[in-house]
């Protein structure tokens, strides 16, 4: 079972993704959209709790929300390596002061 902080703090997690996304947009087959949808408060924040004190919510978080995240990052990061570098002459610029 959880110490009381660690389940606290499983607690504020899941609500923090019961309330958004880190990245703004979930995935289609995420777990959290449903209760995402409630404009109850309380609700999420019971929902989070009740999840919470489960003895394997622990292992499913890490499991469904960490995978979900990192398979998410790394798409960014791809993008990001994937854009073009911008054009020389603003660099060079740039470096003379000219900006």
């Amino acid at each position: 079972m959880h110490s009381d902080n660690q389940q606290y703090l499983l607690t504020i997690r899941l609500f923090g993704l019961f309330l958004r996304c880190p990245f703004r947009e979930e995935t289609e087959d995420c777990p959290f959209i449903d209760i995402r949808r409630l404009r109850n408060l309380e609700l999420k924040f019971q929902l989070a709790e009740q999840m919470a004190r489960h003895p394997s919510c622990q292992e499913n978080v890490r499991t469904t929300h960490e995978a979900c995240y990192r398979k998410r990052m790394r798409q960014v990061v791809n993008a990001c390596h994937a854009r073009p570098a911008a054009p020389t002459i603003l660099s060079h610029q740039a470096a003379v002061g000219q900006i």
